[in-house]
C-alpha cells in the first residue's frame, strides 16, 4: 500500500472521528442564554439551540411585561393604575386582568392573607418606588376593586398594587410559551428564583436546586429531579430585609392583617406546581404569610405541595400532604 493510499485512509479515519465526537458533543452538550430583567436576571438553559433571534425574542417579551407589571416604572400600566382615582373607570390589559383575577382568587382561598394591594405597605417598610407613597396604606374592606368582564377597572379605596409576588411567575409562564411556539421542548427557565422546567437533559431529569437559606454560597439545601412540566417558586426573608432603628428585622413581604412585615421562624417556603409559575409564585407568598400551622392545612386542602424550611439549631422541613420530592 503506496503513502498517498495511507494517507487518504487516515485523513478519512481521523474526519469519521472527528464528526462522531461532534456527534457525541451535540447529544450531550446544552445551551445556555441569559440576562438582565425585574432587577435579577433571567437564565436559559436548553437541549436545544438557541438562536440570537429566539434570545432577543425573549428579552422582549420580558420588557413587555415589565411595561404591563412594573411599579417602578412610572409609564407602566401598573403605575397607570396606582395613580387611578377612587371611583374612577381604567380599561385594562387582558394580561393584567388574568393576573389580577387570580390574585383575587387567592385573596379568597387564603381569607385575605394573600392580598395585591398592599404596595403602599411595601413601600412603607422600606422597599419599592419611593415617590409613590401614599398616606392611606390601605383598606381591610372586602370591596377595594371591582374588574368587569371587558376588563374594567374601578378602585373602590385609595391603595397601591403591588405585584412582585405574583409577576415573576407570569413572566416565567410567559416565557415558556414562547419556548413552546418556538418548537422548545426540553429547557430550564430561571426568573430570579422562579422556573420552569420542561422535558430532559438529554434524556435525565432537570435538577433543580432549592437553596439552602442559611448559605453564603448559593449552595442547594436539595434537588427537585423533574422530567415534565414543573414550576418552582420560593418565598423567603433570608436575602431581602432590612434592620430598623431599634434591630427589628424588616422584611419585604407584608401581612395584609397586621399591615407589617411578617414575622416568624420560616426561613424559606418552596411551592411546585404542574400548572404554572404564576400560581406557584403567589401560592408560595401566601404560605409564608399564614405560616406553617395555617399554610399547611390549607395547602393540604388545597392539594398545594409546599415545604417550608424553619429556623433552629439543625434542619427543620415541614411539608404538605402533595409534596413528594
Amino acid at each position: 500500500m503506496n503513502r498517498l493510499v495511507i494517507s487518504r485512509l487516515l485523513a478519512l479515519f481521523v474526519g469519521l472521528a472527528c464528526i462522531v465526537l461532534a456527534y457525541n458533543h451535540n447529544k450531550s452538550s446544552t445551551y445556555q442564554v441569559s440576562g438582565p430583567i425585574y432587577g435579577t436576571y433571567w437564565k436559559l438553559v436548553s437541549t436545544e439551540y438557541i438562536s440570537d433571534t429566539l434570545k432577543q425574542s425573549i428579552q422582549s417579551e420580558l420588557d413587555r411585561i415589565d411595561l404591563i407589571a412594573s411599579n417602578y416604572k412610572v409609564t407602566s400600566e401598573l403605575s397607570a393604575i396606582n395613580r387611578l382615582e377612587i371611583d374612577t373607570e381604567l380599561s385594562i390589559s387582558s394580561e393584567m386582568a388574568s393576573i389580577l383575577s387570580y390574585a383575587e382568587e387567592l385573596y379568597v382561598l387564603t381569607n385575605g392573607y394573600y392580598d395585591v394591594p398592599i404596595g403602599s405597605l411595601v413601600i412603607d417598610a422600606g422597599f419599592g418606588p419611593k415617590s409613590t407613597v401614599v398616606k392611606n396604606p390601605l383598606s381591610i374592606s372586602i370591596n377595594r376593586f371591582d374588574l368587569k368582564n371587558d376588563n374594567t377597572l374601578i378602585k373602590n379605596d385609595n391603595f397601591q398594587f403591588d405585584l412582585s409576588s405574583i409577576a415573576k411567575g407570569y413572566a416565567v409562564d410567559a416565557i415558556s410559551n414562547l419556548l413552546i411556539n418556538a418548537n422548545k421542548k426540553n429547557y430550564l427557565i430561571d426568573i430570579g428564583g422562579e422556573i420552569i422546567g420542561s422535558g430532559t437533559k438529554h434524556g435525565s431529569p432537570w435538577a433543580i436546586g432549592i437553596q439552602d437559606p442559611t448559605s453564603l454560597n448559593n449552595s442547594a439545601i436539595l434537588e427537585i429531579l423533574s422530567s415534565d412540566f414543573i414550576a418552582v417558586a420560593t418565598s423567603g426573608e433570608y436575602r431581602n430585609f432590612r434592620l430598623s432603628e431599634s434591630g427589628l428585622k424588616v422584611t419585604h413581604t407584608i401581612n395584609p392583617m397586621t399591615q407589617k412585615s411578617i414575622q416568624n421562624k420560616v426561613l424559606s417556603v418552596t411551592v411546585i406546581s404542574d400548572e404554572s409559575s404564576m400560581i406557584a409564585d403567589a401560592w408560595a407568598t401566601a404560605m409564608n404569610v399564614l405560616g406553617p400551622d395555617a399554610g399547611i392545612v390549607l395547602a393540604n386542602k388545597q392539594d398545594i405541595a409546599v415545604m417550608y424550611i424553619m429556623q433552629g439549631n439543625e434542619r427543620n422541613f415541614i411539608k404538605s400532604d402533595a409534596w413528594k420530592f
